[in-house]
């Protein structure tokens, strides 16, 4: 019996740690998407990147002013705005390529 419950919560430890990894590379996919596909349309990617350098930029005022000059929705601002901010390395997703 007790070798059943740590075979189950071994499995259940490794599944969620294959799903917390898949997750993240799906996230890094969707946001590498998303800048790629607001962001360069006006920005070539040295702007981009030197940008991104900045540890210290207000990334939701500089959104909200490229959203209205881009004419973005504020559902894609927003799924911008959490890339830049929750991703690991937003750089690594654009500039690494």
């Amino acid at each position: 019996m007790r070798k059943k419950i740590i075979r189950a919560s071994f499995t259940l430890c490794f599944l969620g740690w294959a799903s917390i990894v898949m997750g993240q590379e799906g996230n890094d996919q969707a946001c590498q998407q998303a800048l790629q596909s607001t962001c360069m349309k006006c920005h070539g990617l040295k702007k981009i990147c030197a940008k991104l350098d900045q540890k210290d930029a207000d990334w939701k005022k500089i959104i909200g002013i490229m959203g209205q000059r881009g004419n973005l929705s504020q559902e894609t601002q927003d799924t911008v705005f959490t890339c830049l901010t929750t991703s690991k390395d937003p750089k690594k997703l654009v500039c690494d390529k």
